[in-house]
């Protein structure tokens, strides 16, 4: 059965699906579905996630894969459309919180990589407990270029203190192979494997009862989240969020040739 989320455009002329949901059974699969937008996480989509996220937690799913349709997975934050300090600042909010339901889901959670995975979209990839990616995945958390404070705590947890503080404080691109050696990624492999790896994730979310796989994951993952909320909040709270988050679009653009 596959189940589309949809959304107004803000012109409401017509419908969009933002998030493709399909469930097999214990197994749940979304596909972030804004193709055109290199599947940027608009409020629209982040809503969609929150929201199936939380469903998620009361109707017996298992194993929920996360993957991007078109050309890659997921370039993060929305940079169109910036609003006014207060309003940008509660959708980089909202962000958080959709981070923090994936982090912190009573049950597996798996990251299906291809081309790039950028800013929130990386953060994405590390906030779930099985993080797979193509040979030629590329990887980057830019958000110390605008002043955010976003799942510094998660990365470091995944990676290490010393490796985290290198890839956030030189907003380095990583590929797949550096990932994988660091911990940010658990396996490599190509997109032709990955119903295989599908199938042992779900397999292995349903091994297991799922009480026993909820206090399992509530003790191995670190409960941070009233601090990340707060060291977020802060950091957007400091005046200048639009036109740092726009400098630093512009000097993307401007480094594409655009």
């Amino acid at each position: 059965m596959i189940v589309i989320r949809l959304y107004r455009t803000p012109k409401g002329a017509h419908f969009m699906a933002v998030l493709l949901v399909e469930r097999k059974e214990s197994l749940k699969i979304l596909s972030l579905n804004r193709p055109e937008r290199a599947n940027s996480l608009s409020p629209e989509l982040v809503e969609a996630l929150t929201d199936t996220f939380t469903e998620s937690c009361t109707d017996d799913t298992r194993t929920l894969v996360i993957r991007g349709n078109g050309k890659s997975f997921c370039s993060g934050f929305d940079l169109s459309n910036l609003e006014s300090e207060s309003e940008v600042a509660d959708r980089i909010l909202k962000v958080e919180t959709m981070l923090q339901s994936v982090h912190h889901a009573p049950f597996l959670t798996v990251a299906l990589v291809h081309s790039m995975a950028f800013g929130a979209g990386a953060d994405l990839v590390c906030s779930c407990n099985i993080r797979i990616a193509e040979p030629d995945s590329r990887f980057c958390m830019p958000g110390l270029n605008f002043g955010i404070v976003l799942g510094t705590r998660r990365l470091a947890h995944r990676i290490g203190t010393d490796n985290a503080i290198n890839v956030l404080i030189n907003t380095r691109v990583f590929d797949a192979s550096e990932a994988l050696k660091m911990g940010f990624l658990t396996r490599i492999a190509s997109e032709e494997e990955w119903s295989k790896q599908i199938e042992l994730a779900k397999q292995a979310g349903a091994a297991i009862a799922s009480e026993h796989v909820r206090r399992m994951l509530r003790v191995a993952v670190p409960d941070t989240r009233s601090e990340d909320m707060a060291d977020l909040i802060e950091s957007v709270n400091v005046p200048g969020l639009v036109d740092r988050i726009t400098s630093y679009r512009n000097s993307l653009r401007k480094r594409s040739g655009k």
